[in-house]
């Protein structure tokens, strides 16, 4: 009678083990996987989009460069300031002269019936050529040293100038220890009700592009009206 109660119990516990896994109770565990198989890999979580490619950032500006003279002629308060007609720099690789380089003087002029002239120089006193382009700023000084009146800006005049004609204004290479020019004229008699002519303590000059000024304590035109040329080559202040 044993014998039997073993086989039987032996007999179910074969049985639930081929049929599938038993609870601690012998009953079947649902769920659970079958003998052998493989568990599945989890899909793949999708992946998160793409960040947005940040946007280029905009390049700064090209600073701009200004060879050579300062553009635009500049008249008024400041007077004494040398300025040049739209010039982008120096010829021939030179580049354009600084107030260190140039030295400023007046030397000998002419005359005609109301008019009167002096030649401006400019000396290169550096060991490197470099160009001028425009006009000189040239402003007549009173008594105490200020600035009275600022000379009127034209390519040519009784006197001389730039050639009769001509629209544009050179640029001069000034060779190393060279000299450019240009003229200072003016007139000596009186406009309208004036009885009389200003006499000036002297001239303030500015070479063209630069803003270092020399006053010329010498020269005391007695004027009227003032008239600045452009610089040219040379050492007559007129153009060939």
């Amino acid at each position: 009678m044993k014998r039997i109660s073993v086989i039987g119990i032996l007999a179910a516990s074969a049985l639930c083990l081929t049929v599938s896994a038993c609870g601690g109770s012998g009953s079947p565990v649902a769920g659970a996987p079958a003998s052998g198989s493989s568990t599945a890999s989890a899909p793949a979580a999708s992946g998160g989009s793409t960040g947005t490619t940040g946007s280029t950032g905009t390049g700064g500006t090209t600073g701009s460069t200004t060879g050579g003279s300062t553009g635009g002629s500049t008249t008024g308060g400041t007077g004494g300031t040398g300025g040049s007609t739209g010039s982008t720099g120096g010829g021939a690789g030179a580049a354009a002269c600084t107030g260190s380089q140039i030295t400023v003087g007046d030397g000998g002029g002419d005359a005609a019936t109301g008019h009167e002239t002096v030649v401006l120089y400019f000396t290169n006193v550096s060991g490197t050529a470099c160009t001028l382009h425009g006009y000189p700023g040239v402003a007549g000084l009173d008594s105490a040293g200020h600035q009275a009146v600022q000379a009127t800006r034209t390519l040519n005049g009784f006197t001389g100038g730039l050639a009769q004609g001509a629209t544009t204004m050179p640029t001069v290479t000034v060779p190393a220890h060279g000299r450019a020019s240009a003229r200072l004229e003016w007139t000596d008699v009186p406009e309208g009700n004036a009885t009389s002519c200003p006499t000036y303590h002297g001239v303030l000059v500015t070479p063209p592009g630069t803003r270092t000024s020399t006053r010329i304590a010498s020269l005391e035109p007695n004027a009227c009206t003032f008239q600045i040329h452009p610089v040219v080559p040379g050492s007559t202040g007129n153009q060939s």
